[in-house]
């Protein structure tokens, strides 16, 4: 079986691939940068470094190789081959592959080849964006085709993969350091044609209705992740680790992950037992030391992550929509208005902003936050982080927004 990756970086290498390499695949990864591409033709192989309690213990993914994303016939002839293709490029590169994955599902069409894509892009609605991207492409004549065998699937990443730390990239050059989680939840409606069997692929777990899931990986882990980030800016940690075993922190993050939990299950009439399970396991998760993940990288890029239908505002919305009080969220989204790490042009724009218009201009610019109500609650916590309020002062304001029945 043949397996196209495309995106040859954490995700891809020290995810999809390795579930593709355990299930009997052979996988070509598809990467602009040369580098990765040669690194990965020449070795064949590399390890992934996997945290399991207090050591890595690596494991290899092999029966790979590799082709420049800008020789795009090459590109086009290895998506008309494979069994399934996976992409992890991140939203913003998607435009610019578009015209070529429609290129080869013209060519499965010559060969009446049906075509799954598993979309592993951090985004609610990822499947309706790369199929709104790609089916300008396609001609009249083609279109049939297109909608009834081309699969586009909403793909759950849950696993984490930090950056590899410089020992074990010194010594293997593609290695990935990842957390054990393993589960890949799928969308069970998005495979095409329908009623076809899924592609064999070690925990692929496929669900309907799938929303669920992807606001869960988006609304709560994703979520936690940034508040803890900014909320260690503000204390001059720097690895969520330390975010995570801090008591003043995780009082904070535990009942924004209830909050946010919560709310889902009761949106998708999912299991609350279920969620608050979910929730458990993602503390355990924050807490492992090995995965040094550093504040950058999971704080970076504030703008994009404080936006209306993102994490931290996305579940602020979601537990007002469900009559709850989002008040442990709000001192996550506080939090995020103050990170102005300088190697980050969007954080210095934001925080920029908002320190010279006001924080509630801020929101309403940036966020999509308008109602009295809201934009006060978040203001209170912005305020008492300028002021370096005590954390007694933080549990005793957050203890009196809830107490409003």
């Amino acid at each position: 079986m043949k397996a196209v990756m495309y995106g040859a970086g954490n995700i891809g290498r020290g995810f999809i691939a390795q579930r593709l390499y355990l299930s009997g695949y052979h996988t070509t990864f598809v990467d602009v940068n040369t580098e990765v591409v040669d690194a990965i033709n020449e070795a064949g192989k590399y390890p992934i470094y996997v945290t399991r309690g207090t050591e890595y213990v690596p494991e290899w993914v092999e029966n790979v190789d590799a082709i420049n994303g800008r020789d795009e016939q090459r590109v086009i002839d290895a998506i008309a081959e494979a069994d399934i293709v996976a992409t992890a490029l991140g939203v913003p590169v998607l435009p610019f592959v578009a015209h070529i994955i429609a290129k080869a599902i013209l060519k499965r069409k010559e060969a009446n080849r049906p075509l799954n894509i598993l979309i592993c892009e951090n985004m609610i609605g990822s499947n309706e964006y790369l199929h709104g991207l790609v089916e300008p492409h396609i001609p009249d004549e083609a279109k049939a085709f297109f909608e009834e065998n081309v699969g586009f699937v909403c793909v759950s990443v849950g696993r984490t993969v930090p950056p590899t730390p410089e020992e074990f990239k010194q010594k293997y050059p593609l290695a990935v350091c990842a957390e054990p989680y393993s589960e890949l939840p799928a969308d069970a409606m998005g495979f095409r044609p329908v009623g076809c069997e899924l592609p064999p692929i070690k925990e692929l777990v496929a669900f309907s209705p799938f929303a669920f899931f992807i606001e869960r990986k988006l609304l709560v882990h994703n979520m936690g992740h940034a508040l803890m980030a900014y909320m260690a800016y503000q204390k001059g940690y720097q690895y969520i680790f330390e975010a995570a075993t801090d008591g003043e922190i995780k009082y904070i993050l535990t009942r924004a992950l209830l909050e946010s939990a919560r709310a889902l299950a009761k949106r998708h009439g999912a299991s609350t037992d279920d969620a608050m399970q979910f929730v458990e396991d993602l503390m355990v998760r924050f807490e492992n030391k090995l995965l040094v993940d550093s504040l950058d990288r999971v704080g970076r890029d504030p703008k994009r992550k404080l936006c209306p239908t993102d994490r931290l505002v996305g579940a602020f919305n979601t537990v007002r929509e469900q009559g709850g009080i989002p008040a442990h969220i709000a001192v996550g989204i506080a939090a995020g208005y103050l990170f102005d790490l300088e190697s980050d042009a969007g954080a210095v724009e934001i925080s920029t902003y908002a320190k010279e218009n006001g924080i509630e201009r801020a929101l309403e610019k940036y966020s999509g936050l308008t109602d009295p109500a809201d934009v006060a609650m978040i203001k209170t916590f912005y305020d008492m982080f300028l002021a370096k309020a005590p954390f007694a002062a933080f549990v005793e304001t957050l203890a009196s927004m809830k107490n409003t029945h």
